[in-house]
């Protein structure tokens, strides 16, 4: 679950429009990413762009709304609309419709480990992307208490909750997947965290007992200065059943180690190696953010 933050310039629309605002920001990479296959190259260059645009406003009576806008363009030079969500938002909290996904995916998730991520901790986040679906999203903060529902009403109607709670350095996360006529299944998910001075430490575990799914995983990181060190390890256990293999599930083991050195400026070093269900991969390369 790779989460992108992005430093942004913003523009004032002066207009008739005193409170709306335009932002700018961004996202570059480049690098290279091994993984060992049986036929082709092992090593391959990657890169990619990713411009976001943010634009926010408020009316007379205090309500604010926006849309965020996520624009990739991929190493072969085409874009996708990662991301494209309308919001307003209040004391209420905020509601947001189009790709929000789920809130599950949205709250709960383990940090990503080496330049492109190298999936260690998706195999721990299988029921939380299987259930990534949702068009319809509302978020709370109250004191120390965050809530967040998604629902997809244009198709598939997965919902999603999720409820987390932070008491200082420790946060615990608790979510709830309803499949919606993808299949008649549910699952649910628990997250625990920590970050103590210069070390984190983050656990999630998942299960989906209707289709006997486990999924487990833990990072670990550690700050020295401008270096960060980071480690996971993941496993998902799937019974073995035609619902299962309709999904894609990655069972097994993944395990990696990944090193990130800040260069000042927006831009970092990252490098890392895992073994993701029985397949080594590595990568290294130059994150860029604007």
């Amino acid at each position: 679950m790779k989460k992108i933050l992005f430093a942004s310039t913003a523009l004032v629309a002066s207009a008739g429009f005193a409170a709306a605002e335009i932002s700018f920001g961004g996202e570059a990479g480049m690098g290279f990413i091994y993984e060992d296959v049986a036929v082709g190259d092992d090593w391959t260059v990657d890169f990619y762009t990713t411009l976001n645009i943010d634009m926010t406003g408020e009316t007379d009576g205090g309500l604010g709304f926006g849309v965020d806008l996520d624009l990739t363009f991929d190493n072969g030079g085409s874009a996708a609309t990662d991301n494209q969500v309308v919001y307003i938002e209040g004391g209420f909290g905020k509601f947001s419709v189009g790709t929000v996904g789920s809130a599950a995916d949205a709250t709960l998730g383990l940090s990503d480990i080496g330049y492109s991520g190298l999936g260690v901790d998706n195999v721990a986040e299988e029921l939380v992307d299987a259930g990534d679906a949702g068009n319809l999203m509302y978020q709370g903060t109250f004191g120390d208490f965050g809530v967040a529902l998604s629902h997809d009403l244009n198709g598939t109607e997965v919902t999603s909750i999720a409820a987390t709670y932070t008491m200082g350095d420790f946060n615990v996360g608790l979510g709830y997947d309803d499949w919606g006529n993808v299949n008649t299944s549910n699952s649910i998910h628990v997250k625990a965290g920590a970050n103590i001075a210069d070390f984190s430490l983050n656990a999630l575990y998942s299960r989906n007992s209707d289709l006997d799914v486990t999924s487990y995983g833990v990072t670990a990181g550690y700050t020295m200065g401008a270096v960060s060190v980071t480690a996971g390890y993941s496993e998902t256990d799937a019974a073995v059943n035609a619902v299962n293999a309709g999904l894609g599930l990655v069972t097994g083991e993944a395990y990696g180690l990944g090193v990130a050195y800040d260069l000042g400026g927006g831009a970092s070093v990252n490098a890392g190696i895992a073994e993701v269900g029985g397949v080594t991969k590595a990568d290294m390369g130059i994150i860029m953010t604007f």
